[in-house]
C-alpha cells in the first residue's frame, strides 16, 4: 500500500484541506481518499524507510497554509535543547513579549505552544532535558503533528497526554518494502558470492532451504 498526502485548495482565501490518499499499486487511477481534519492532531507512524519524515517535511512546507491563525513549534528529536529554543523563539513581536514575561526561554517555548501548532519529528526518540519539556509542548498546544515507529514506542507519559487531549487524533500507518528488498539483495549476493568461490552445492541447499522456509510462512 503507498500512502501520500495530498492538500486540496477549499476556498478563495487560501485555507487548504490535508487528504491522505492511498493506491494499491502506482498503477491505480482511483485511490482511495481519506480526509484529515486540520483540526484536530495527526500521528504519523512507521518503521526506518517508511517515508514518515518525508511525509512531515510535506506538511512543514504547507504549515502556513494549513494554520495560518496559529503559530508555530517544530523541530526533530536529533535537535540539541538550544537549537530548538533558537529555532521556535526568533525574533518577532509576539515572542519578545513572551521573552519579558518569562525571560526562561523553556517558560517561554511552553506559553508559545498555547497558541501553536506542535511538529516534531520522532517524538519517540526524544530523551533528557528535551523530553521534559516536549511533554509540557504536547500538554499545552493546541494541536500537534508527530511521527514515531509505533505507539508503544513513545514515551509512555507523552503517550497518555496525546491521547487524553480532549481533540480529535488521527493516524497514519505507513508501510515500507525497503527492509524485505535489502534482505533480498544480501542473499542474492551471498549466493553469488558462493557459485563464485566454487561452492555450487552449498548454494543450492542454501537456497533450497529458502524456499522451503518461504512455502511454510
Amino acid at each position: 500500500m503507498i500512502k501520500y498526502f495530498k492538500f486540496k485548495k477549499i476556498n478563495n482565501d487560501g485555507n487548504r484541506a490535508l487528504y491522505l490518499k492511498e493506491k494499491k499499486d502506482i498503477f491505480d487511477k482511483n485511490p482511495k481518499e481519506t480526509y484529515i481534519s486540520k483540526k484536530g492532531s495527526l500521528i504519523i507512524y512507521g518503521i526506518e524507510a517508511s517515508g514518515k519524515s518525508q511525509k512531515l517535511k510535506t506538511i512543514v512546507n504547507m504549515v502556513d497554509s494549513l494554520w495560518k491563525n496559529e503559530t508555530k513549534i517544530i523541530f526533530k528529536a536529533t535537535d540539541s535543547l538550544s537549537e530548538i529554543l533558537h529555532k521556535n523563539l526568533d525574533n518577532d513581536e509576539e515572542t519578545q513579549k513572551l521573552l519579558i514575561t518569562n525571560p526562561d526561554e523553556i517558560e517561554a517555548l511552553i506559553e508559545k505552544a498555547k497558541m501553536s501548532v506542535v511538529i516534531i519529528d520522532d517524538i519517540d526518540k526524544i530523551t533528557g532535558k528535551k523530553l521534559e519539556l516536549t511533554k509540557d509542548l504536547v500538554r499545552n498546544c493546541k494541536r500537534y503533528v508527530v511521527t514515531a515507529k509505533g505507539e508503544d514506542n513513545i514515551n509512555r507519559t507523552i503517550r497518555n497526554i496525546m491521547f487524553k487531549r480532549r481533540m480529535k487524533i488521527s493516524t497514519v500507518q505507513l508501510t515500507s518494502k525497503a527492509s524485505v528488498d535489502a534482505t533480498n539483495i544480501l542473499f542474492a549476493i551471498f549466493i553469488l558470492g558462493l557459485f563464485i568461490g566454487g561452492l555450487p552445492e552449498a548454494a543450492m541447499l542454501v537456497m533450497a532451504g529458502r524456499m522451503v522456509t518461504k512455502g511454510t510462512n
